[in-house]
């Protein structure tokens, strides 16, 4: 009988170290962060992230996470939490700050622990999150400034990230304080983010009017299609998103 105990013991020990490898990262502590802090602009309430004990077991569970057997839509979902994340901690490094642009080396010198690696936001980015995607993951990489996409209050999921980073794009063209289009002077003005990769966005819809198309409202899309529109890109706002 003890015997038969213990082999019931190993089997249930064995499942639920398998299932803890194989399944994907649990972000729900991000996801209630996230809910109490961010705003419905985006906006991020740093203060309350400060000393902040159930973001450093978050932020724990980032350095610890074995992803070795998570498929590449579970690593972008924990790629870009991860990425949102040690944003918000390489600002409260530093904080108060206006903006991340008063750090040297804020997103290329400054190193985090992420999956057993120490890299810095840049390398998470470029190395980790745009191989799997390329496109979508610039409207849900935050980097801590008023220009940038905003933040959503909810973490995203291998179930849900295709579709939030697909409705965060449609809503970043369509703010016009972001994106906007002046009919009258026939000029397509955008965010800075598509001068800086637009390498990515050409390879993806061939062009940028192509990849505004993707996500402006009908009525824009419809003038763009109809229209030759000049590109102008506007200046990025580096002040820090805070509330």
């Amino acid at each position: 009988m003890k015997r038969i105990i213990l082999i019931i013991t190993n089997i249930i020990l064995i499942t639920a170290c398998t299932t803890a490898k194989s399944g994907e990262i649990d972000h729900s502590i991000l996801d209630k962060l996230l809910k109490e802090n961010v705003n419905d602009k985006g906006m991020i309430d740093y203060k309350a992230f400060q000393n902040n004990k159930i973001f450093e077991k978050y932020l724990n569970q980032i350095a610890s996470a074995d992803i070795s057997e998570l498929n590449n839509i579970e690593k972008l979902a924990f790629f870009i939490n991860a990425y949102n994340a040690l944003t918000i901690k390489n600002v409260l490094n530093h904080y108060p700050i206006n903006s991340p642009m008063d750090v040297e080396g804020f997103f290329k010198k400054k190193k985090f622990a992420v999956a057993g690696m120490e890299i810095t936001l840049d390398k998470l980015e470029y190395d980790y999150v745009l191989p799997i995607n390329s496109v979508l993951p610039h409207f849900g990489l935050v980097c801590a400034a008023v220009s940038c996409p905003k933040l959503l209050k909810k973490a995203y999921t291998s179930k849900t990230v295709l579709h939030q980073l697909e409705e965060n794009a449609k809503a970043f063209l369509n703010d016009k304080t972001k994106n906007r289009l002046d009919r009258e002077a026939k000029v397509l003005y955008l965010s800075s983010i598509f001068k800086w990769f637009k390498k990515y966005f050409e390879q993806e819809y061939s062009s940028l009017i192509e990849t505004a198309k993707m996500f402006l409202n009908d009525d824009d899309k419809k003038f763009l299609k109809e229209n030759e529109v000049e590109i102008k890109f506007i200046k990025y706002n580096w002040k820090l998103n805070t509330q």
